[in-house]
Order: C-alpha cells, then structure tokens, then sequence
C-alpha cells in the first residue's frame, strides 16, 4: 500500500467517524432524529403486598401533569391530578435511567437474589413520543445490592414528585 492510498483510508475513516458522531434532522429541521423519539411519559404502578401496603399509580408528563390514582390503603384513593414542575419529570427520568430498558423489551428485576415473597412488586413503564414502551418489572423482595438500590429508588419517587401525603397513610 502506497503512502497516498493509505493516507486517503486514513481521511475516509476520519470522515466517516465525524459523520457518525453528528445528529441527523427531521425535513422540517426542528428535531434530532434518534434511534427512538424521546421519552414523554413514565407511569409508575405499586401493586399489593401480602399486608397494608399502598396500592397506587402515577403518571408523569414531560409537561409536568402528574396523575395519581389511589387503589388502596393510600392516603387519597381515586383520581388526582396535579399540573406542577416539568423539572420533576425530568429528575424521576433521570432517578431511573439507568434501569431502564431498551424501548420495545419488558424486563425483570435483574439479578434477584435472596427473595422475600410478600413484598410490593412495581412496575414503570417509559413511553416515548412514537407510543414505544419500556417497562421494568421490579420485586421489592428481592435482596441483591442492585435490586435493593432500585427498590430506594422506586421508594422514593413519591417524594421527589411531590405526592407522598397522597400516598402514605
């Protein structure tokens, strides 16, 4: 190989590594066009446990709309709904980024460990602007180091929204 050929591979590889790394528009200009469309929702759903545990959802707009709905042994039961600070959608979609699964998957709480079975189980459920989902099922039962560090996590999303008077009892 020449010196000239190999610097022209050296200059395509450059040029195809830049190209790459730069973000692709829509034909109107206004917006990034990714692998998936930004995430607009996240709902956050405890289910029972085998006592008194609060039984509830919560819904976040990126728009900052929280919708509550209390099941049972929650503070509040019904339907509430609250236009409050995007700011709180977009720190619970950071508090869960790292567990969150590709769009389109359901996943399981990962590495489970030691389980005790009488625990509220969870469930959240990203959606993006295209009506894709990602949803991670989560066993607050389960006691590895990493189960146990989302399960203080998913705990405390009530407060960071702002509703734990809504939840708790």
């Amino acid at each position: 190989m020449t010196r000239q050929t190999a610097c022209c591979l050296a200059m395509a590889w450059v040029a195809l590594l830049i190209a790459g790394c730069t973000q692709q528009r829509t034909l109107s200009g206004s917006e990034p066009t990714a692998n998936a469309s930004p995430v607009t929702e996240i709902r956050y759903q405890v289910g029972p446990c085998h006592g008194m545990c609060p039984v509830y959802s919560v819904g976040l707009s990126e728009d900052g709309t929280t919708r509550f709905h209390g099941e049972q042994f929650t503070a509040l039961e019904g339907e509430r709904v609250r236009v409050s600070d995007p700011g709180r959608f977009a720190l619970v979609k950071r508090q869960l980024s790292s567990w969150q699964p590709a769009m389109g998957t359901t996943i399981d709480t990962p590495d489970c460990g030691p389980r005790a079975t009488d625990l509220s189980h969870y469930t959240v459920t990203w959606t993006n602007r295209d009506g894709e989902q990602a949803i991670l099922k989560h066993d607050s039962g389960c006691h590895s180091e990493d189960a146990r560090r989302l399960t203080e996590v998913l705990r405390s999303v009530p407060k960071t929204v702002g509703i734990e008077a809504w939840v708790e009892r």
